[in-house]
């Protein structure tokens, strides 16, 4: 029989397990640290150093810093703002308010734009969350303290970095302290006027010296009465790098090999476990002498059928990598310079195919028959990198597509039914055509199908390099031009059928490459990395603030697991 309980001890009991439900839901934004959870009165130490480029820290091991890795997330390899490598005021701003340029309005060291009512800083964030905070802020940077210190009860622009030290610790003894922070200057005026390296003693001399700063802040921190019942996070980190030529030996042509961005962050708990995060895989590196193609350089199908690379009624699949060198403005934009094509003259009046750059992405244009002529637009390609691009060529219900793909990501699909033959008698070629703009570019890796690669088969084998015989459709492979180690005026066809090419139109330049196909974009490497828009967001699930979705906040929280 069931045991009825009392109408009062039944909502109890509903209503504690309704609590425990709640208990469990993730508050809206990141997942809050178990840290925050677990043990009460939270407080921060936020110390900043301009110019510090975490792979000079990284390699000067310096004591007071190494003495906190054992309990921190920490990165050599973090990042501030791309935009505004070069000046501090975006980079603070990032680092105060959680959000981006687009959305703060400060670029550079211009305020002007400045949208902070919008975005708040931290010190404000937290005055309104927690009423009874004590908020103290110090640095030696005019434009720090009069336009990223308000919110804070006691702020201060002082002379040197010494006397923000002072400031910091003597704000440390506070009983009901809530954060301060302590934004450090000297190492920056070291490698402005000398040069960012560890190599530069002056530069050396300086980390050493912000060293010793926190080793005394960590001292006044531990000493405080009440230091382990506290719950203290210790954020040290740079605001950005410096300029530094990096040895072509260790530039990856990544955000990664960019001095003025390279950072270093550390996030510091006697309750966290260690976390390293380091510069996530980049992908495979593409060496050997490769043709540059530039001017009217061209290579075209001088042996074999040329008949095998026409797009009749029939599936088919084109690929090739293609790195590209700044062109005619100095950037990497281009105006529909061919990369391969089988067609008369690069125009839509003739029957034929073109894959060509434009801005700086790539397209797929062909023309049948029919006089029909239309266009697929392909992905965004990274500057100074190999990319990976594909066109497939794909039948259904008698009907014809084609799809385009970047480093093995889908991008569009266009119907070519009505194009009808694309088919003619010209050769196959890669590179320049006289009557098409200006490129400059590596191009290698041309693989030439009679099948439409299945999306799961491109994924998977676009950013490697070569096809071995084990490949699952290397029976439709009617060619394959490595151009990489060619020698003189020939391409080699490795593929089964020989369709060697020739090169001519222009003189022949052959330089050595060492760079990694496929590199994931900027934008997508920064978000494996922690950022200078990150460490608000750390402080503020510290502080144990809901995170609002009206804040827009651009960061995130790093855990310890």
């Amino acid at each position: 029989m069931t045991r009825k309980l009392p109408l009062m001890a039944g909502l109890a009991i509903c209503i504690a397990a309704c609590n425990q439900e709640f208990s469990k839901v993730i508050p809206e934004g990141d997942p809050v640290d178990s840290v925050n959870v677990a043990f009460g009165s939270p407080r921060v130490l936020y110390i900043i150093a301009d110019g510090a480029r975490g792979k000079s820290v990284h390699e000067a091991e310096t004591p007071a810093i190494t003495a906190l890795l054992p309990n921190a997330i920490y990165s050599w390899e973090s990042l501030s703002d791309e935009e505004s490598a070069a000046l501090n005021g975006a980079n603070w701003a990032d680092m105060l308010t959680g959000v981006q340029q687009d959305k703060h309005g400060v670029v550079g060291n211009d305020f002007s734009n400045e949208r902070l009512d919008d975005f708040p800083l931290l010190f404000e964030r937290i005055q309104a969350a927690m009423p009874n905070s004590n908020v103290q802020a110090y640095t030696s940077a005019p434009l720090f303290y009069e336009q990223l210190t308000t919110g804070a009860d006691d702020r201060a622009l002082l002379d040197n970095d010494g006397a923000v030290k002072d400031a910091a610790a003597a704000a440390l003894a506070a009983e009901d302290i809530t954060i301060v922070t302590a934004h450090f200057t000297g190492i920056d005026q070291a490698g402005s006027q000398y040069g960012y390296d560890l190599s530069v003693p002056q530069y050396r001399e300086a980390i050493f010296g912000f060293d010793q700063y926190v080793g005394e802040l960590m001292e006044t921190l531990r000493a405080r009465p009440n230091y382990s019942q506290e719950n203290w996070l210790v954020v040290i980190t740079s605001s950005r790098g410096g300029q530094y030529t990096v040895p072509d030996d260790e530039n990856d042509n990544t955000i990664f090999s960019n001095p003025e961005v390279n950072t270093f962050t550390i996030f510091h708990s006697p309750r966290y476990r260690t976390r390293v995060v380091s510069k996530p895989f980049l992908g495979i590196r593409f060496q050997g002498d490769f043709v540059r193609f530039q001017q009217q350089l061209r290579g075209e199908v001088t042996a074999g059928d040329n008949d095998l690379y026409n797009l009749e009624d029939e599936a088919f699949t084109i690929e090739l990598k293609v790195k590209k060198n700044p062109g005619p403005n100095n950037n990497y934009q281009y105006t529909y310079p061919a990369l391969i094509n089988k067609r008369e003259r690069w125009t839509w009046d003739y029957v034929g195919w073109t894959i060509f750059l434009e801005n700086d992405f790539w397209m797929f244009n062909a023309r049948g028959l029919g006089n029909n002529v239309g266009q697929t637009r392909g992905g965004t390609l990274a500057n100074a990198t190999w990319n990976s691009i594909a066109v497939v060529g794909v039948i259904r219900d008698n009907r014809r597509f084609v799809r385009t793909f970047t480093n093995g990501q889908f991008n569009n699909e266009t119907e070519i039914t009505n194009y009808g033959s694309i088919t003619n008698n010209i050769p196959l070629m890669i590179g320049g055509q006289s009557d098409n703009g200006q490129a400059d570019c590596y191009i290698a890796d041309v693989r030439f199908w009679k099948v439409a690669l299945p999306d799961d088969v491109v994924r998977q084998y676009s950013c490697e390099t070569g096809i071995a015989e084990d490949h699952p459709y290397y029976d439709f492979l009617v060619g394959l031009w490595p151009v990489v180690g060619s020698a003189d005026n020939t391409i080699t066809d490795e593929g089964p059928l020989g369709s060697h090419m020739t090169l001519g139109g222009a003189g022949i330049t052959r330089q050595y490459q060492s760079d990694y196909v496929c590199a994931p974009s900027s934008s997508d490497l920064g978000a494996l990395v922690p950022r200078n828009v990150d460490i608000p967001a750390q402080i503020v699930s510290w502080l144990k603030i809901p995170r609002q979705e009206s804040w827009q906040l651009d960061g995130r929280v790093w855990l310890d697991r």
